[in-house]
């Protein structure tokens, strides 16, 4: 089952790009490229944890997941890479399966809001780099120790 794809974040992505970019008409290859990473940045922050802590599912890619770890690509190029652009199920282990669906897939958006806490960090406006990653983290952290001790 998908928890979360790009393509069901594009044309809000879209959208913000050609206002912020007074981009009208056809879109080329190179900026509808980089609308893909803007879909999928909140995402790929979340998957980019998921695969540093080593949470990821058995069908994820082992070389993309280096790539992450060793911070040649990002999560959100990783999800666009690897997976198609979507983050599913099966990218992440049975272990953490539960967190997932309580902070990231809850009614609450746990993951959400906490994103809302990042300064200067707009969802569809902002390629993260590893300041937002490291902010999030420790909302991520910190979310994670909670759903453990309950």
């Amino acid at each position: 089952m998908s928890i979360d794809r790009y393509d069901w974040h594009y044309d809000s992505a879209a959208k913000e790009y050609r206002e912020r970019n007074g981009v009208l008409g056809e879109l080329t290859e190179e900026q509808a490229n980089e609308i893909c990473l803007y879909a999928s940045d909140h995402i790929g922050l979340f998957v980019r944890w998921i695969i540093e802590n080593g949470f990821e599912g058995e069908e994820s890619d082992p070389e993309g997941c280096e790539l992450v770890r060793g911070g040649k690509i990002s999560g959100a190029q990783y999800l666009l890479d690897y997976c198609d652009g979507k983050f599913w199920d099966s990218d992440v282990s049975d272990e953490i399966r539960p967190f997932v669906a309580w902070y990231y897939e809850s009614d609450e958006n746990r993951y959400f809001n906490d994103l809302g806490k990042l300064p200067g960090y707009k969802i569809y406006e902002t390629l993260s780099t590893d300041k937002e990653y490291d902010a999030i983290k420790q909302f991520i952290d910190k979310a994670y120790k909670e759903f453990k001790s309950k």
